[in-house]
């Protein structure tokens, strides 16, 4: 449920330049009240610059931003509703937990007994009221998330910015974490923009996701969309694992060198000149498949394996169960495409 607080964000033909650099090229963005956008990029790809230009923290070189219908393009910081969670989190060493999610109260020139009331109750909501006293150095990576959550969502902002807010903690407590986050976001009901390089989590958490490249937004919708219909190669090797297969379109289908054909999703003109997305998981190893390949290499994850396959012209990876019959380095072996699979312009 979005929350009556949920502010929406727009960027207007929004640039930023650091001398003749042209870091950030947005363009035309729209954040709706209450959804939960995720900024998704490599490292460089001007994400962070862009949140910084959101808080306030980064000048904008030309465009406009609006909160709501209240434009902020020169506001300080100080002055939209907007918190920020950093990626270190930035919490006060010197100070409790307790004084540390007031913080911001106290700056609004609240009471001491009124910020530490609510502080307290943030603290409970987050089942952290027995550690109220302590100071963040007593506390785990997962601990010092939900303080710095506590401590972003007590002045009630209408948005809510994280910077990398999971990237400091270990694989299983990344994954525990961000549900809880995405719990959160559920129940405040606020508008969440989030910067992340990593491509799972942008998934779980958001409700659409703005893929940046050098700067330029590339592609903007739902994991779904992303995922089964990428703009172009880029969104489609960033957002998932994929190979790539040079095709053509002919009476629907993408065929393939010596006449091999996969269904493809989506609408495309007659001899369009494509590229196939190959999904791990579309490829079905079968000894009488229409493909037949050499197994480079098999790796397991847990209750998957993933393995390599090549023949000379095409390349991709086949994800199966460890509990199917798994074929050996070197082994030769047939698969098939499970069709309908997206594809992008050819590069």
């Amino acid at each position: 449920m979005t929350s009556a607080s949920a502010k929406s964000i727009t960027l207007k033909a929004v640039t930023k330049r650091f001398g003749p650099v042209n870091a950030v090229n947005a363009g035309d963005l729209h954040v709706r009240p209450g959804e939960f956008l995720t900024l998704l990029g490599p490292s460089g790809c001007g994400k962070t610059t862009l949140l910084r230009m959101l808080a306030g923290l980064e000048s904008v070189s030309s465009g406009k931003v609006f909160y709501g219908e209240d434009e902020i393009t020169t506001l300080p910081p100080q002055r939209r509703d907007l918190a920020i969670m950093f990626q270190d989190y930035a919490l006060f060493p010197h100070m409790s937990l307790r004084d540390n999610v007031a913080y911001g109260l106290k700056m609004a020139g609240r009471s001491l007994a009124e910020r530490h009331r609510e502080a307290d109750q943030w603290l409970e909501r987050f089942e952290l009221s027995t550690m109220a006293d302590r100071r963040p150095d007593a506390l785990s990576g997962g601990q010092r998330q939900r303080v710095a959550l506590a401590r972003a969502l007590i002045t009630n902002p209408g948005v809510l910015l994280l910077d990398e807010p999971l990237s400091a903690l270990d694989a299983n407590l990344r994954v525990h974490l961000r549900a809880e986050l995405r719990r959160i976001h559920k129940e405040e009901g606020r508008t969440f923009i989030c910067v992340t390089h990593d491509q799972e989590e942008a998934m779980v958490l958001s409700d659409r996701i703005a893929v940046l490249r050098d700067g330029q937004l590339e592609q903007l919708g739902s994991p779904d969309m992303l995922y089964d219909a990428p703009a172009n190669a880029f969104v489609a090797s960033f957002f998932g694992r994929c190979a790539l297969w040079p095709a053509r379109v002919i009476g629907g289908r993408a065929v393939l060198e010596a006449g091999k054909s996969v269904a493809l999703l989506g609408d495309w003109p007659e001899g369009a000149q494509v590229a196939l997305v190959i999904r791990p998981e579309a490829i079905e190893i079968d000894d009488a498949g229409v493909f037949s390949a050499l197994v480079q290499d098999v790796q397991t994850r847990g209750a998957m394996a993933d393995i390599a396959l090549t023949n000379g012209t095409y390349s991709c990876i086949a994800e199966v169960q460890r509990r199917d019959v798994i074929p050996a380095a070197g082994a030769s072996v047939g698969f098939n495409v499970a069709g309908p699979v997206p594809a992008v312009p050819a590069v």
